[in-house]
């Protein structure tokens, strides 16, 4: 497994991503791209949140190395500059293997042409390894607590002392600009029927050429070993073919071998350049909480499922309210026994909001991310989904069913898509059929969802659900004044 600065351990089976609906009903996208103007990294960012790990080991190892981030400003821009660069050294070495392999699949190939890949080839091998020491020398001027940056620089620091570090990059030097002039030294393998096989360059200083009629006479009481014979001939390198296609061959398998060497390290290595913007993303969403007084608390994690977040924000409101003195925290409990979450209460009491901000909390810690809140232990869900109720016109556009047959459908392909360990979070659902109904419908939904071990929150105004719920293990809350969401019978909005 090459270095990773988000997954701890090589992931052989991913996961489904979310679907993006999760994402635009939560208006992550729309939070971020206030925090991020830079497209291709929030879309790096969002596709993260998306990938939903339920590791609290990997949760803590992305936690780790962000705050490293956090304590160690400039590290982020040292690491991505480097980054880039290697990325670029990486495209121009897949460049030249794919050049390679396109002049022999079209019988273009030549000596001069194997000449200028082979050089290409060297060089990036030579530059690759140059940048694993730049890699250490710049991790090594910093204070490291995470595990993830430590192993970076731990495995940057083992390639660089290895005994052939120096002498590996010595010898693609000798490569970097290669003369055609004179004559080359090459070792041939005949087939039975005197064809060459094989062939590869070889130092003239190893050539040992034995003549048996030159050997000089002798006394001994031991039998010597047989010396094995290499006969020589010199070719004109602008009239024999044979010396075009030796040559043409052992610079090809030369390039090869180079390009092999380097697709190691860049396999190793490469990862950090996808990954960074992720963690430059999220430094610039802590200066942006931090830019508006919001308080920001790394959450633990529970091993019951209980959830506790106190005086928790709304991540869309803080980045589109004209002042985040306006936005009001609240606070979310649900006891380890809880099915569910039924909140209740008017439209327009702050329902939508406080659902958006619970869900929005959940795939932000389980990114790693801290939460504008003062205090978070969470829980881990493998899956989390959303069904948020759309105006009538949006929803019916293109679909001849109405928005409750739509609403139907849509939850019925949910229930087919969730498993256990999920979280499923409702806004209104059902709100245009009758209130008898809709809460009838609801009742037996949650219900199912609850059998299947599949957790869920619903905000809704049909009150007829608290009666049908009271005896089950749910959590029971109401919108209060000035946009509160309080328990049952604490405050409750008239």
């Amino acid at each position: 497994m090459g270095i990773s600065l988000l997954y701890l351990h090589e992931r052989k089976n991913h996961a489904h991503p979310l679907p993006d609906s999760v994402l635009y009903h939560l208006s992550l996208d729309r939070s971020f791209s206030r925090i991020c103007a830079d497209v291709k990294k929030r879309e790096r960012f969002l596709s993260l949140l998306s990938d939903l790990t339920d590791d609290p080991d990997e949760i803590l190892y992305r936690q780790q190395i962000l705050k490293d981030f956090e304590h160690n400003p400039t590290l982020m821009g040292e690491l991505s500059s480097l980054s880039a660069r290697f990325r670029e050294l990486r495209l121009t070495q897949k460049t030249a293997g794919r050049d390679d392999l396109r002049l022999t699949a079209t019988k273009t190939e030549s000596a001069a042409a194997s000449k200028n890949i082979l050089e290409t080839q060297a060089l990036c091998l030579k530059r690759a390894l140059l940048f694993v020491k730049a890699y250490g020398e710049c991790l090594e001027g910093f204070d490291l607590r995470s595990q993830g940056l430590r192993e970076f620089l731990r495995s940057c620091k083992e390639t660089c002392e290895n005994p052939d570090f120096d002498r590996l990059i010595t010898f693609c030097s000798k490569y970097e600009t290669v003369s055609m002039g004179g004559y080359w030294n090459f070792r041939l393998g005949l087939n039975e029927e005197g064809a060459v096989e094989d062939c590869s360059l070889i130092d003239g200083r190893y050539i040992h050429v034995t003549d048996p009629d030159q050997k000089k006479k002798g006394f001994s009481l031991f039998k010597k070993e047989e010396q094995p014979d290499y006969p020589c001939q010199r070719i004109s390198p602008t009239k024999d073919d044979l010396y075009e296609r030796i040559t043409r061959s052992a610079l090809s398998d030369l390039s090869a071998l180079f390009g092999s060497i380097s697709e190691q390290i860049f396999e190793r290595y490469g990862k950090i350049h996808e990954e960074l913007p992720f963690y430059d993303t999220a430094l610039r969403y802590i200066q942006a909480m931090r830019e508006r007084k919001i308080p920001l608390c790394y959450p633990t994690f529970t091993t019951d499922q209980s959830i506790t977040v106190r005086n928790l924000y709304d991540l869309y409101l803080l980045m589109s309210a004209p002042s985040p003195s306006e936005v009001i925290p609240n606070d979310f409990v649900m006891a380890s026994e809880s099915e569910g979450v039924l909140l209740l209460g008017n439209n327009g009491s702050g329902k939508t909001v406080y659902l958006r901000s619970v869900g929005s909390a959940q795939l932000l810690a389980q990114a790693g991310l801290p939460l504008p809140c003062t205090h978070a232990e969470l829980t881990t869900f493998s899956h989390l989904a959303t069904q948020f109720s759309e105006g009538e016109k949006e929803f019916c556009v293109g679909n001849e069913a109405g928005r409750f047959e739509q609403e139907v459908r849509a939850l019925a392909t949910m229930v087919d898509t969730l498993q256990e360990n999920s979280l499923v979070l409702l806004n209104e659902t059902f709100q245009s059929t009758a209130y008898a109904e809709g809460a009838e419908g609801l009742y037996h939904l949650l219900k199912h969802f609850s059998a299947l071990g599949i957790r869920w929150i619903l905000v809704t105004h049909l009150g007829q659900l608290e009666d049908r719920l009271e005896e089950s293990d749910v959590t029971l809350l109401h919108t209060a004044e000035a946009y509160r969401i309080l328990p049952k019978g604490k405050g409750e909005h008239p």
